[in-house]
């Protein structure tokens, strides 16, 4: 199963500019739609009836996108965070991405670790098993970190759930981690 996601990665995520500009976008899957996110020239795949969130905190574009409504509920359980810091002057991209997985991989349970590399963008992943604590239930993580050696810009990607909702939830979020389109010029 692994194999083949890395396969989806590394043939489908990284779409030319070109492709996110205009309507050659491929078609999402059933069930889903495009979320365009202009400040960063990318796309991700959107479940229906799921909810988007834009913040931006320091030098951090971030990203949500949801099952619960961030905003009624004030938090979420099952969603990916895309969080997006460009042209780090004084960091290595590639180096931080591949630190940061590492970093996780070391706090909590991995459960599989991968790596891609298209072009100027690296990526590597790691899905964890977060252990329940102070009440909280056990949390199931995918993180893909991806430097872009160009133009030194960093997307740090997660998609988690509940641990009992895993399965359900890893079902379309999946989807969202095989399937994006950025521009390696951003």
């Amino acid at each position: 199963m692994w194999q083949w996601v890395l396969c989806m990665v590394v043939t489908v995520a990284w779409l030319p500019a070109s492709v996110l500009a205009g309507s050659e976008r491929p078609p999402a899957p059933d069930g889903f739609s495009w979320k365009r996110l202009p400040d960063v020239k990318a796309a991700f795949l959107m479940p229906q009836g799921w909810h988007f969130k834009r913040e931006v905190k320091g030098g951090t574009l971030a990203f949500f996108i949801t099952a619960e409504d961030i905003d009624k509920a004030g938090r979420f359980e099952t969603g990916l965070t895309i969080n997006v810091m460009k042209n780090l002057k004084d960091r290595d991209t590639r180096a931080y991405a591949k630190a940061f997985v590492a970093e996780s991989a070391k706090q909590h349970e991995a459960l599989h670790e991968w790596e891609v590399e298209i072009g100027v963008l690296h990526g590597f992943g790691v899905i964890t098993r977060l252990a329940a604590h102070d009440q909280a239930p056990a949390v199931v993580m995918s993180t893909l970190a991806i430097g872009n050696a160009q133009t030194n810009t960093l997307y740090l990607l997660f998609f988690e759930s509940l641990e009992p909702n895993w399965e359900a939830a890893w079902k379309k979020g999946e989807k969202m981690l095989e399937i994006f389109i950025l521009d390696d010029e951003v």
